[in-house]
């Protein structure tokens, strides 16, 4: 799996230790890369989990080239590397596709459309009314999906696992969704309509799920005030730790960096 630079929730859910994310964000030695990736490169290798990109589309190559490799070992291996709208424009996106397809790497492209590139809407900068209309030329499994929708999105990825695994080839995902916050800390988010914001809040996957969970069964709902109190704590509980956690030393720093034999440091 490749990231963005926001993978934090990329990360939860392929299984990323918590509190050595939270040290890594804090910039702790403690941290998955030893405080020095920071909050936009954290990455576990033990677990495929090969990187987090600060560069828009810098993951689609690696991806690529992580698929590729899973092909030349003969393993059904499935690289998963998510994008935002933005990085369409990205001559990456284009090379990686082209690539995946040529040499018939076994890549999933992700695409989370959240409809802003920053603060510039998708209706503004793309071509096409979607970024489907990127890839419809291509022979390959393209699936536009309801990303505020869970089941949805399984389903769509599963279908599109299979049709990779059988056909040889890569799959895309366009998963529409939405960013509930503004682009930085402090983003007035003018550029949003009052009426859109409450639109998407209204439609938040996590109380939607829940809401749709208790449809069902009514009585589990006590067990969601346990559960939720649970990952306060264990969130709280890992940044306790890790802001007592030293930081990177010089060693540490120089452990990151080539020097040349015999050049001086």
């Amino acid at each position: 799996m490749t990231s963005t630079y926001r993978n934090h929730s990329h990360g939860v859910a392929r299984g990323l230790d918590l509190y050595k994310m939270v040290a890594e964000l804090l910039g702790k030695r403690t941290g998955y890369c030893k405080g020095l990736g920071g909050s936009m490169h954290i990455a576990d290798q033990d677990i495929n989990f090969i990187g987090s990109m600060g560069i828009v589309a810098g993951g689609i190559p690696i991806a690529t080239g992580a698929a590729w490799g899973s092909k030349m070992k003969g393993t059904d291996q499935v690289a998963l590397c998510f994008f935002g709208e933005g990085a369409i424009h990205q001559g990456a996106f284009h090379e990686g596709l082209e690539f995946a397809i040529k040499f018939e790497a076994p890549v999933l492209f992700v695409c989370e459309n959240n409809l802003y590139a920053e603060s510039t809407s998708s209706k503004y900068h793309l071509l096409h009314e979607s970024t489907i209309g990127y890839v419809d030329h291509f022979d390959i499994k393209a699936i536009k999906v309801d990303g505020n929708d869970f089941e949805a999105v399984e389903a769509a990825a599963k279908e599109c696992v299979s049709w990779i695994r059988k056909n040889k080839k890569p799959a895309f995902i366009e998963s529409m969704t939405y960013k509930l916050s503004g682009q930085y800390e402090g983003d007035t988010e003018t550029y949003k309509s009052a009426e859109e914001i409450a639109y998407w809040k209204s439609r938040d996957p996590l109380k939607s799920y829940k809401a749709r969970i208790l449809e069902v069964d009514p009585s589990v709902e006590s067990q969601f005030a346990i559960f939720e109190n649970e990952n306060r704590e264990h969130i709280k509980d890992a940044f306790s730790r890790a802001a007592k956690d030293p930081f990177p030393t010089i060693d540490d720093m120089h452990d990151a960096v080539y020097f040349e034999e015999g050049a001086s440091a």
